[in-house]
């Protein structure tokens, strides 16, 4: 029952019969994916693999990207918006028939690590919620309910010629100058025509360039996009000792406000510092 003799994966078009009380999980999962994450996800922590403990803006997040289309997460670092990413493509691919989700990132080894975090998901499933595979490799997979995960480079024409239902870009802010434009000018067309496609952008500010109009214009309501904002003291333990601490190891202010502040501002560049222009 196993792809390629792997005990972690399912084999693609298994018959076999469900339980009642497997088939109630089913349905419980696919209409409410905090269900899901907070009983089935297992990730990889300090202490090995663990189910993850969902923080408040966490399943805030989640919720966010499951009952809207278009999305814009604006983020400091190092606060769990890379498993978030992870389980809500799990969740997607897992309960949706004949979708195609693709995944890009700033950099390829970025794009690596989120695929590998949803193939460590999907592993961890108990049998009867794992997706059965037809093919996978280091990059890519295909499920038997006909559904694809694919991860791509960042190019100018990256997502061209591919039927797109789900489009997950994250760091879009850090994506090169010389490409971001033109990367979301050629994906766009093949997302607006479609009803049902769905777009998540998560990024750090890097200053302002179309993550930031994107993002600004999505609190303006100006565009379709829902906007979404972590900040630093959101996370548990992150008080104002810690942030002294950091500013400390960081070097000064303005390197904390680059990193965990949230501001499209970087004052290195700046006749004044971030705080006095802004």
């Amino acid at each position: 029952p196993f792809f390629e003799q792997n005990i972690e994966w399912r084999r693609g078009n298994l018959v076999f019969e469900y339980t009642k009380e497997e088939l109630a999980e089913i349905k419980k999962c696919a209409s409410d994916i905090i269900h899901f994450a907070n009983k089935y996800c297992r990730v990889m922590t300090d202490d090995g693999v663990q189910n993850i403990i969902l923080r408040d803006y966490q399943e805030e997040m989640l919720k966010q990207f499951q009952e809207n289309r278009w999305n814009v997460c604006l983020a400091p670092r190092q606060i769990g918006k890379t498993i978030c990413s992870a389980i809500f493509l799990a969740w997607y691919l897992l309960f949706n028939y004949d979708k195609n989700a693709m995944l890009m990132a700033n950099k390829g080894g970025t794009t690596k690590e989120i695929v590998d975090k949803t193939y460590t998901l999907f592993s961890n499933l108990p049998f009867f919620l794992k997706p059965g595979i037809i093919k996978k490799d280091v990059m890519s997979v295909k499920f038997d309910n006909n559904c694809r995960l694919i991860g791509s480079n960042t190019t100018t024409t990256g997502g061209i010629g591919f039927t797109i239902h789900l489009l997950y870009l994250d760091e879009f802010a850090h994506i090169k100058p010389t490409i971001i434009n033109p990367f979301y000018e050629n994906v766009y067309p093949t997302l607006s025509s479609s009803k049902i496609s769905r777009v998540i952008v998560t990024s750090t500010p890097n200053g302002f360039n179309k993550f930031h109009e994107i993002y600004q214009g999505a609190c303006d309501g100006l565009n379709e996009y829902a906007p979404f904002r972590v900040d630093w003291w959101e996370v548990p333990g992150r008080d104002e000792a810690w942030k002294q601490q950091e500013i400390r190891n960081l070097g000064g202010m303005e390197a904390f406000n680059e990193q965990y502040g949230c501001q499209f501002l970087s004052g290195e560049s700046l006749l004044l510092n971030s705080t006095e222009l802004k």
